[in-house]
């Protein structure tokens, strides 16, 4: 811009003026131009502590100073392979190779290695040669959380002395100062960060005590009091790829006490869009399958974490292709609208009450999974009403002896998750509805009966016709209660009842194979007709232990409507 200016002449209204020829800048300029030279001679004091800043700090004792205090705090010796420190594009401190060592009672591995770590200096204070550190940034983070015999690992963690637990939360640094030689302090770290982590929990001598968290991505920092910590962060879980997220927690350290000790709340989100890898390690067959959301409420100390909540999914299908069934492919159940609220303790968790719809039908029942020193499901309360049994015994399990009909049990059930129908004990009383024999083995038990009968009539009673089945027998009601020991069921009391016919049974049946050993006894007003009945399904013999004729052809009614 070029200025026309007399000596006499002045703009009205401008904010130059004219003097002696030249143009003066008003005291707005001039200010502008102070600011200017001000923010430039900052600027280059900012520079100039920057690249100070490796020689304002003495590397070698800091080093030492920061693993003394660290080992202080964690009661663990820790250590560092390399330190330095760095001005641009931040003042930090970065560590690589660090190191915690594990307490020998649970082994010779490291507890905790950082591949590098990034500690930030504070910009102001460095200013004034002082050098303070912020925030903590953790890569190649990778920790081992160990239980062996109740005990866990972390529950060791704390200071070792009081000494130890000053330095660790703050004090002198020594060799970092001005440049003239001053001492400055260290101010206690505003927040750390995990960034892409892996926590390893292993439960030694325990099934399924395996897992891994991957992807831990953790921020932690004070929480509104200087004595509580906040943390926020999200993981994967391995097996299983359950997703994790940490939401509104607290840790509250405990003054002189071991950070095992320290108090925790929190909530976590938890998600996965298929369960098929976790259940598998914990149920050999059925495989199951389906999406999960819930959310966990975490209480308790570090060192013996509690938790509670509830996982929901819309629908979850188990799925099994047993010898017995014919081709085609794997056969599936599907159970929906399941709830599962549940209570974690270290030992397993407890679930109450389970619930679902299955085939038309409810079930719902307590569960206990035990984990040490082998699993161990318990199921108490079982409640099934109006379940129909065709889509479960015949369609997906193939029994040999199914049956329709809708069922109402009571009951309660242990198990082995890994070999449930050879582990499983326990009892009950049911009731089947109206329905029909469905079950190869029954329908040819029928036949075999039939047959049978028809050489009992032709000696008997001089009668020498022959039946043959010409549909599923129809029944109005089977009812009883049972026993359950390793596997084999045991009744005593088993009825059976049809418009025609009534029958009892007593014996036992074994789930693995479908093997049974029954009394068997068919009535018909005043007459009956007694039986043996044992053998696999495939060779169940029949023998005849007596008659009772209430009538001349009460004995060739029960056969003939046995056969209907």
């Amino acid at each position: 811009m070029v200025l026309w200016a007399r000596e006499d002449i002045a703009v009205a209204g401008d904010r130059w003026g004219v003097s002696g020829g030249a143009a003066v800048a008003p005291p707005d300029a001039e200010r502008m131009r102070w600011l200017l030279g001000a923010a430039g001679a900052l600027l280059v004091l900012v520079l100039a502590a920057l690249a100070a800043v490796p020689w304002l700090v003495d590397t070698p004792r800091v080093q030492t100073y920061l693993a003394g205090a660290a080992s202080q705090a964690l009661g663990r010796p820790v250590k560092f392979a390399s330190l330095s420190v760095s001005a641009f594009p931040v003042p930090a401190v970065r560590l690589r190779g660090l190191h915690v060592t594990e307490d020998p009672r649970f082994g010779g591995g490291p507890f905790l290695t950082v591949a590098e770590g990034r500690i930030r200096i504070k910009l102001l204070p460095l200013l004034s040669g002082r050098v303070e550190l912020a925030d903590v940034t953790l890569d190649g983070f990778v920790l081992s959380v160990v239980e062996d015999a109740g005990q866990w690992n972390v529950a060791t963690l704390g200071p070792a002395a009081a000494a130890g637990r000053s330095a660790a939360r703050g004090g002198p640094l020594p060799g970092a100062g001005s440049a003239a030689g001053g001492v400055a302090g260290i101010a206690a770290l505003s927040r750390v960060q995990i960034v892409n982590g892996v926590v390893h929990l292993q439960r030694r001598h325990a099934a399924g005590g395996d897992v891994r968290l991957e992807g831990v991505n953790l921020t932690v920092a004070p929480a509104g009091r200087p004595d509580v910590l906040g943390a926020t962060g999200e993981a994967v879980s391995r097996p299983g790829g359950v997703r994790l997220r940490l939401v509104d927690a607290t840790v509250t350290p405990s003054a002189g006490r071991p950070m095992a000790e320290a108090a925790v709340k929190a909530s976590i989100d938890v998600e996965a869009d298929d369960v098929a890898p976790l259940a598998a390690t914990v149920v050999a067959s059925p495989r199951v399958a389906g999406a999960l959301k819930g959310t966990v409420r975490v209480r308790g100390s570090l060192g013996r974490l509690q938790a509670e909540g509830e996982l929901r999914t819309a629908r979850l299908v188990l799925s099994q292709s047993p010898s017995r069934c014919p081709a085609p492919g794997p056969r599936e159940l599907a159970l929906e609208g399941v709830r599962l609220p549940l209570a974690l303790a270290p030992g397993g968790l407890d679930a109450a009450p389970v619930q679902a719809r299955a085939s038309d039908g409810t079930v719902s029942f307590a569960l206990s999974l035990r984990l040490a020193p082998s699993p161990l499901v318990v199921l108490q309360d079982i409640t099934v009403k109006g379940v129909e049994l065709k889509p479960i015994l015949a369609d997906y399990l193939c029994q040999p002896y199914a049956v329709s009909g809708p069922l109402d049990l009571a009951g309660v059930a242990v198990l082995d998750p890994g070999d449930p129908w050879r582990t499983l004990q326990g009892g009950g009383r049911f009731r089947v509805g109206r329905g029909q024999i469905l079950g190869l083995a029954m329908l040819g038990l029928v036949n075999e009966a039939a047959r049978i009968g028809t050489e009992l009539a032709a000696r008997a009673l001089a009668d020498r016709r022959s039946w043959s089945l010409d549909a599923p027998p129809d029944f109005e009601s089977i009812t009883g209660t049972y026993r359950i020991r390793d596997g084999v069921l045991s009744t005593q009391d088993l009825r059976y009842e049809s418009r025609r016919l009534a029958g009892a049974a007593a014996g036992t049946y074994r789930l693995t194979d479908g093997r049974m050993d029954m009394a068997v006894t068919l009535t018909q007003g005043r007459s009956q007709v007694r039986a043996r009945v044992s053998g696999a399904p495939d060779s169940v013999v029949i023998v005849p232990t007596g008659v009772t004729a209430g009538d001349a052809a009460g004995v060739r009614r029960i056969l003939e409507r046995l056969a209907r």
